[in-house]
């Protein structure tokens, strides 16, 4: 994304990507200390699979397009701004949050922030529908691929508590409904991302979420 700057010419999309990168950035170096804590904990292996996804980061910047990056930034974004709309709800993840759920509402509420930027840089810098729609897709399925990877390797190292059969069937009937609700709200949503009119302008947001925002915004300015 920040090597998009130089070929952007609308002022406001580039005060929004100026301020993506900073915000990008900073996720970005407190998730590597949350990361080396986690690995720490006693998931080693996570150091490997960082690696990979990193090498093939690298390698999409080195031999990929500029096109090619900007529309798998806009996939990414489009899958991971809707699974977050469809996980918070009107007023975030809750009250009393531990430090580290903390974090990660933090991390959502900036992603809902800068929603419409990767798209708006892609448009205007590239555009084309049926490229975004594959590169997109590919995206998605890329990062989808790499949380089950990873997914499956903690839960090898740390297998999930044993359950006696009355709790399992209590367990399963909660995240059915659970992820029934979820589905029923990210999946009309996600699909809509594939649609030539699809614009993440028009993603409706919890009026919840803007004070959370603003708190953030507030903890940021009085540390730095």
């Amino acid at each position: 994304m920040k090597a998009a700057e130089k070929h952007v010419t609308d002022p406001k999309i580039l005060e929004g990507l100026k301020g993506f990168s900073a915000q990008e950035g900073q996720h970005y170096r407190i998730h590597m200390k949350f990361n080396a804590a986690v690995k720490r904990a006693g998931f080693p292996g996570l150091e490997a699979l960082e690696k990979e996804l990193s090498d093939d980061y690298q390698r999409f910047t080195k031999t990929k397009s500029l096109r090619f990056n900007l529309a798998y930034a806009e996939g990414f974004e489009a899958i991971t701004m809707n699974l977050i709309n469809s996980m918070m709800g009107e007023n975030g993840l809750g009250d009393d949050l531990p430090d580290y759920l903390e974090m990660i509402q933090w991390h959502f509420v900036e992603e809902l922030e800068h929603r419409t930027v990767a798209f708006d840089v892609y448009d205007h810098v590239c555009g084309g529908y049926f490229y975004r729609l594959f590169v997109g897709a590919w995206a998605q399925w890329h990062f989808i691929s790499w949380i089950h990877r990873t997914t499956q390797y903690m839960l090898k190292v740390r297998p999930q508590p044993k359950l006696s059969a009355e709790e399992i069937a209590q367990q399963n009937a909660a995240d059915r409904m659970g992820n029934a609700s979820s589905l029923r709200s990210l999946i009309p949503a996600l699909l809509g991302t594939y649609l030539p009119t699809y614009t993440p302008h028009q993603v409706e947001i919890a009026p919840g979420i803007q004070p959370l925002a603003d708190k953030y915004t507030a903890m940021a300015l009085k540390v730095s």
